[in-house]
């Protein structure tokens, strides 16, 4: 792995200690919209009137509220700590809503979600989110190798690849969600638990595989935050030319 991965293990590591106080971001949304979301939420949270839970819900189920309207009610009720507010919240979710709006849906209703379990539990819940999202206990995570060299993968090379990969994540009780094997690179998507060994197990898959002819390259990037498009691909692969 890269020199990131003393920084990537500490991550783990913090992330295991908090143990089952932890609440995860399913959906995929970007840093971006989550900073902007959590920097309107704090802006809210500090005004000094107390807004009504009744009102913003009907503010919210309004055909002719704005979406700047709909975004002040969502994010009032996340906070509120009010179990209707919640409920609402989680009906809200299930319709479907206005596409500018489902990042910020998402973003409420997790805020909905750790303000209850904080309040009615002994334990302060602890919130991580990524833009790459994830399941349960589980984060997402976008992980890119290159062959050695930039050679092209041969096909048995694929094959080790597409078989030795999704046995190493299920074995560590991941979850494969995409492989691709491309000419000389490859990547993953795949959601795990946090007390996983992550860089470990793709080491070990990497390790296998170059057992039989050392072609993928030992040097590898796994992130949370975002899938690599084109452009992150060719700076990638640029590096090594």
């Amino acid at each position: 792995m890269e020199k990131g991965s003393d920084i990537f293990d500490h991550f783990q590591q913090s992330l295991n200690e908090l143990g089952d106080n932890l609440r995860v971001l399913e959906t995929t949304v970007p840093v971006e919209k989550q900073m902007e979301y959590f920097r309107y939420s704090e802006k809210v949270r500090r005004q000094s009137e107390e807004e009504s839970v009744d009102e913003q819900i009907e503010t919210l189920l309004s055909s002719e509220a704005t979406i700047n309207e709909k975004r002040y009610a969502l994010t009032v009720l996340a906070i509120s700590g009010d179990v209707k507010a919640f409920r609402t919240l989680e009906e809200y979710s299930k319709q479907g809503s206005e596409s500018d709006l489902k990042d910020w849906i998402s973003m409420a209703l997790l805020q909905a979600r750790i303000t209850l379990e904080s309040e009615f539990s002994e334990e302060k819940q602890v919130f991580i989110s990524t833009g790459l999202g994830g399941n349960g206990n589980k984060l997402r995570f976008y992980a890119f190798f290159q062959s050695n060299s930039l050679l092209p993968f041969l096909n048995y090379q694929r094959k080790l690849i597409e078989k030795e990969i999704p046995f190493f994540i299920h074995k560590y009780q991941g979850e494969l969600e995409e492989i691709c094997v491309e000419e000389n690179y490859f990547y993953l998507v795949f959601l795990i638990n946090l007390q996983e060994g992550i860089r470990q197990m793709l080491e070990d898959a990497i390790n296998e595989c170059n057992e039989y002819g050392n072609f993928i390259n030992s040097n590898f990037i796994i992130t949370n935050v975002k899938r690599f498009d084109q452009k992150d691909i060719d700076r990638e692969l640029g590096r090594n030319r």
